[in-house]
């Protein structure tokens, strides 16, 4: 993220800029979803980290600067691992079940991003970066879920499908087990999400009969 950096509260020469950068960042993540943007202050995230609160603002000119931030936190994290295996051939339904176990290994990051982001839909005034911060995560989730089902489709793996319509129907079951997860306490969603994956799984083979299963 570009910026002109306040030279009030400037780190000290030594000092390990990063790792402070990224201490305030992932404080804030944890703090936004806990309470809502509305109701965390700067100085919560000064007491939380440790730090003062001009160190704070010399990383992050506002509190709207570092809510954006907190949520590409929280898209990084979720991508890190399918960015890094896109870089080599995969077998489409791979790449589409290890999306859905993504959401198991980083279910408390993706939990954290989906409370910010419910939280943030309902402010008043919303600003374009945050608006664009969230969107990237749908963006980039549609985008893996719908090459991955193209090439399934075209090589033959799997049954003949409206890969937009799967997609989009993959990602609000996903949202849907978050939601619900916040709302019921004894709901399960890593055994919501196994059984998605399980549903996908039996959805995406092709019958030995040739016969295409009724898509998503």
């Amino acid at each position: 993220m570009s910026r002109i950096l306040n030279k009030v509260g400037r780190p000290k020469a030594g000092a390990a800029p990063v790792d402070a950068e990224m201490k305030i960042r992932d404080a804030s993540l944890t703090l936004f979803a806990a309470s809502g943007f509305s109701a965390v202050t700067i100085k919560d995230i000064a007491k939380q980290t440790g730090l003062n609160t001009a160190l704070i603002y010399y990383y992050f000119g506002s509190k709207e600067e570092l809510f954006q931030s907190a949520v590409s936190l929280a898209v990084e994290r979720a991508f890190a691992r399918s960015r890094a295996m896109r870089q080599t051939p995969r077998e489409p339904a791979g790449v589409i079940f290890d999306w859905l176990d993504t959401h198991i290994r980083e279910y408390d990051t993706i939990s954290k991003f989906i409370k910010i982001s419910i939280n943030y839909a309902n402010t008043v005034e919303r600003k374009t970066a945050i608006d664009r911060a969230i969107r990237r995560f749908y963006d980039e989730e549609r985008e893996v879920l719908r090459a991955a089902l193209k090439a399934g489709v075209k090589s033959g793996a799997f049954p003949q499908l409206d890969s937009d319509e799967t997609a989009t129907f993959i990602s609000t079951y996903l949202d849907g087990i978050f939601v619900r997860a916040m709302m019921l306490k004894d709901f399960k969603p890593i055994a919501a999400i196994e059984e998605l994956r399980s549903l996908v799984k039996s959805r995406l083979s092709v019958p030995r009969s040739g016969r295409h299963k009724t898509p998503l």
